[in-house]
This record gives structure tokens, C-alpha cells and sequence, in this order.
């Protein structure tokens, strides 16, 4: 069984102009801080109330619920759908971590650190993101792995490389923690812990505490708010939640929102709108519940916005992708996908990306490129490779033929002229963008894009054009917060109470490309758990 089929089931504020017209509501003049709009705590009947009310029953929501118990304070969940754990349950449980005991006990990798990570992520951030969070965030990785282990009892067996972008780094550190055998134990017919996953851990872990109420099926819609600060939460349900110290907002991003990805993330769109409108073949998505309720209720009270051009978004073929080729005879230097000679095509047919490199790097390059060349939403970037190059997609690719039932996505010809006529590429760009590859194969050293592993020539029929896909997971980017997760509003002001971590407030702290399997994790159990100690060592309201 190929890793590849388990492993896809891992700032600057917006202007006040923008915050207004999505919020519907008067933008914040940088006087000082102003009331609060929403609805007013002395319009409400309370129907309960706790220390801190937690919005969101996903990774980030259960670290921040932990933290706010450990402190003595009185906490409940409120998660939207019936079952809790969200994008990071659907996700395969990675974290990124340097400097940690399993690096070295499983890899033997002794000489990274937290300070390496930091170097490698600013760089990638490209000036984008707040530098104190993502360097702290970094620093506190192996931290964070740590916690998991000793307070949670997650077990890692396995800690891979996340392919770098040559562009911006030469080194490379197994840093990605999971366990492949255990999250494939059931297709070996073995049995399942369902609270050794990533998620079941934390579940597990919050279960301990009797201050912890989790309420599923209860969607919230709206801050309550008193004056300046924020002091509870109303239901879909006219329920009416008040929060003697604060709340938090873990409702991850955009996932499954298409008027606002439109508005907030193009590149989330752009995979969204394959899959709702183009009918691309499209193999797994976000939670249908992350539909940016957080982001909205937020804006409802003046709250920022920290976008990110950044996508959790993989193409099907899975180039980049973590630990695929471990244990395969064709492995690489990073383990990665052995995507072997096959090369990524724009519409004319030249090759415009390191097809090595970590996945979220390629899926926004892709993006970007099919924009640069007029695809529009309609993807037409595509990936070409022999028939002696296939093995690896085999399993992938015959199901998109058996999904494709216009013949949009795959195109096979014995040529590579009928091949270009097939994909609409123009011949002979294509056959000197193939023609240049197979010199750079034999000479092993790709000049044009610093591509370092999975050379092979493309020179036997039948060829074969695979329209590249888009596995939309979700967005990066969401409301503005400081290091100490509180909420900003467009003055750059903290607004008083409110706290957001995880995906909902990842703009602070990711640049314009996903940085690889475990960043997003990594956010939800650094900043969910500051959010709950924050929030928990405020002072109750009379």
C-alpha cells in the first residue's frame, strides 16, 4: 500500500476600507478605541456561564480549552457540527518540530534546532507575517512535540523531511512528526486506537478535566459585547453563553466558503472553484463546516484582517509530498513523492517550478502561473511524463480517468505533437521544454529551476499530459492578532477579551505558500495553547 493514498485524507492587516465592506459595518478611526458594534450584553439573557468560551471544537479550540482547565478555569467548547476535531482530525496529525528527541532517535538528525527552523521559515514568509510570532513559533516547536508526548501520550514513529525550496535554503531537516504505520493500520486489517491519532490525544487529554463542557451541534453566530470588550457568545440557537474572562475564536479559516475566499484567499477559490464548478476530480477538501463563521464575527466588532496568499493545498499527483518515498527503490534525498522525470507545464507548454520541492510552494506556483498565463479559474497547468514514469502515479491517475468521463484531465498519445494537440499546448514549445529536461536528466543538474532529485528522461510513448488538480484544504490567513493571540482591531489595538488561534489568525504567521505538512498543526498547539492560558489568567468580570 502506497503512503501516497493515506497521506492526502497535514501579515499585514487588511485596510479599514476592506474590514467595512466585508463586516458590513463603519470602519475604526485610530483616535482610540471605540465601543464595540454587535449586540450588546444588556439585550441578552444569559444561558449559561464560564471563565472562558472557546469557539470551535478543532485542534487549536481543545489546546486552548486544555491550557484554560490546567489554569483552574472553568471552560466550554462550542463546536458547530456533531462531531469535533475538524480540519485537524481529517488531517494525518503532522507537526513540524527542530530540535527534538525523536529527530535524533528515529533519524539520527542531532544538529537542528529551533533557530535553524526560524531562519528557514522567515525566509520563506518573504516579509509577509509578523517575524517575532513566526520565529517564536519556530523556537517553541520542540516544546510543543514535547507536550504531545508527555501530557497528551501521542507516540511519533515517524519524522520526515519537508522537501525545501532551493530558492531560499540548501539545507533540509527531518522535521515533520507523525506515525504513517498507525494511521494505516486499518487498511492492513489491524485494529485502531481511535485516541492515539493526533486529535484523539487531545480529546483524550481534555475528557481529564471536569471544567471542560463540550457542546457540539452549536453553531455560534455573533460576539455579545459590553462597551469596549468582548463578554460572550450568542448560539444559531438563541443561546446566549457569557464569558467572565474571555473568548476565543478557533474556527479555523475558509475552507469550504467560496463567496469568501473570493473576497479573502483567490487561491482558495481557485481550488474551490475546480472542484464546485469545473468538476475537476478532486480527492479530499475541508471540513463542509469551515466556512469562516470566526473571520465574520470578528469583523462584526472592528476586528482586522492578516490575509496570506497561502493555501493547505496539494495537486493530486502529490508533488512534494512528505515521506512518500520511504522504503522506495526509487526514493529520493528528501524521501519525498519519486515523481521520477515527470515535469509541470504552464499553457505553453515550458516548465516554470522546482517539481521537488514541498507541495504548498508547487500548489501556489501553480496557482500563480496558471494566472500569469490567462488559465483563470479554469486550472491549465499540466504534467507531462513517459510511460516508463507512471508507475508511481499508476494508482492516482487511473482514477482520474475513471472520475473523468469527458476526457478533460488526462490526455495519452503516441507522440508528443498529438499529445500537445490533445492538452492545446503549443507543439513545439513542448517538445523543447522536453527536449531541454532530457539533457538536464543525463546530466543530472536542472540550471533553469534548481530541481536536485527524480531525473528521467521523457522519450517513450505512450506520453501522457495530466491536468494538474487542486486538493483545496483550506485557507491561511484570517483576523489580525498580536503575539499574545488577542485580537486586533484597524487601529492595531487589542479589543479587549477576544483571543484567536490556529488557522483563523495563521496570516500572522505564514507567507505567500503553505511552508509544509505539520506548519498548520504546529499553529493550532503553539498559539491555541497561549490563547488559553491568556485568557484564563485575565480577571473575571463582576
Amino acid at each position: 500500500m502506497e503512503r501516497r493514498d493515506f497521506l492526502k485524507l497535514g501579515c499585514v492587516g487588511a485596510s479599514a476600507a476592506v474590514v467595512a465592506g466585508l463586516a458590513g459595518c463603519a470602519p475604526q478611526t485610530k483616535s482610540g478605541p471605540t465601543e464595540l458594534a454587535g449586540t450588546s450584553a444588556s439585550d441578552v439573557n444569559w444561558t449559561d456561564e464560564y471563565d472562558v468560551v472557546v469557539v470551535g471544537g478543532g485542534g487549536a479550540g481543545f489546546c486552548a480549552a486544555i491550557e484554560a482547565a490546567e489554569a483552574g478555569a472553568s471552560v466550554v467548547i462550542l463546536e458547530k457540527s456533531g462531531t469535533c476535531g475538524g480540519d485537524t482530525a481529517l488531517s494525518n496529525g503532522m507537526i513540524l518540530g527542530a530540535g527534538t528527541p525523536q529527530q535524533a532517535e528515529l533519524e539520527g538528525c542531532t544538529d537542528d534546532s529551533g533557530e535553524k527552523f526560524a531562519e528557514e521559515q522567515i525566509a520563506y514568509a518573504q516579509g509577509f507575517g509578523d517575524e517575532d510570532m513566526i520565529r517564536e513559533m519556530c523556537m517553541e516547536s520542540a516544546a510543543a512535540v514535547e507536550w504531545l508526548v508527555n501530557d497528551c501520550g501521542r507516540v511519533y514513529a515517524t519524522v520526515d523531511v519537508v522537501a525545501p525550496v532551493n530558492a531560499y535554503t540548501d539545507e533540509f531537516y527531518p522535521r515533520s512528526h507523525w506515525d504513517y504505520y498507525a494511521l494505516t493500520a486499518s487498511i492492513r486489517g489491524e485494529e485502531t486506537d481511535p485516541t492515539a491519532t493526533h486529535f484523539g490525544c487531545l480529546q483524550k487529554k481534555a475528557d481529564t478535566y471536569e471544567n471542560i463542557t463540550v457542546k457540539t451541534n452549536t453553531e455560534a453566530v455573533h460576539l455579545i459585547t459590553e462597551g469596549k470588550e468582548v463578554v460572550g457568545v450568542q448560539t444559531a440557537d438563541d443561546d446566549f453563553f457569557k464569558a467572565a474572562k474571555g473568548v476565543i475564536l478557533a474556527t479555523c479559516s475558509i475552507g469550504d466558503n467560496m463567496e469568501m475566499a473570493r473576497a479573502l484567499n483567490p487561491q482558495q477559490y481557485w481550488g474551490l472553484y475546480q472542484r464546485e464548478v469545473n468538476g475537476a476530480p478532486v480527492q479530499v477538501g475541508a471540513s463542509p463546516y469551515n466556512t469562516g463563521d470566526g473571520i465574520r464575527m470578528g469583523l462584526e466588532v472592528g476586528a482586522d484582517l492578516a490575509l496570506s496568499e497561502a493555501c493547505v493545498m496539494l495537486d493530486t499527483l502529490y508533488f512534494g509530498g512528505v515521506g512518500e518515498g520511504r522504503g522506495n527503490k526509487d526514493e529520493n534525498i528528501y524521501k519525498s513523492t519519486p515523481v521520477k522525470g515527470a515535469i509541470i507545464v504552464n499553457p505553453r507548454g515550458n516548465r516554470f517550478v522546482q517539481e521537488d520541492a514541498d507541495w504548498g510552494y508547487i500548489s501556489t506556483m501553480q496557482y500563480f502561473e496558471n494566472a500569469k498565463m490567462g488559465g483563470g479559474p479554469d486550472c491549465k497547468i499540466w504534467c507531462i511524463v513517459d510511460s516508463n514514469q507512471t508507475d508511481y502515479m499508476e494508482r492516482v491517475v487511473q482514477w482520474m480517468i475513471e472520475q473523468d468521463t469527458e476526457s478533460r484531465f488526462v490526455k495519452v498519445a503516441d507522440t508528443l505533437d498529438e499529445l500537445a494537440a490533445a492538452a492545446e499546448l503549443p507543439a513545439d514549445n513542448l517538445k523543447r521544454t522536453v527536449e531541454k529536461w532530457n539533457e538536464y536528466s543525463k546530466e543530472g543538474f536542472d540550471p533553469d529551476f534548481d530541481r536536485r532529485t527524480d531525473f528521467g528522461p521523457i522519450e517513450n510513448g505512450p506520453f501522457y499530459a495530466i491536468r494538474i488538480v487542486q486538493n483545496p484544504l483550506g485557507a491561511c490567513g484570517g483576523l489580525r492578532t498580536d503575539i499574545e493571540t488577542r485580537v486586533l482591531n484597524t487601529a492595531g489595538e487589542p479589543i479587549e477579551r477576544l483571543f484567536a488561534a490556529g488557522q483563523i489568525a495563521s496570516g500572522m504567521f505564514t507567507g505567500p505558500f503553505y511552508p509544509g505538512c505539520g506548519w498548520a498543526v504546529l499553529g493550532t498547539v503553539h498559539w491555541g495553547r497561549k490563547a488559553g492560558r491568556n485568557a484564563a489568567a485575565l480577571d473575571a468580570r463582576a
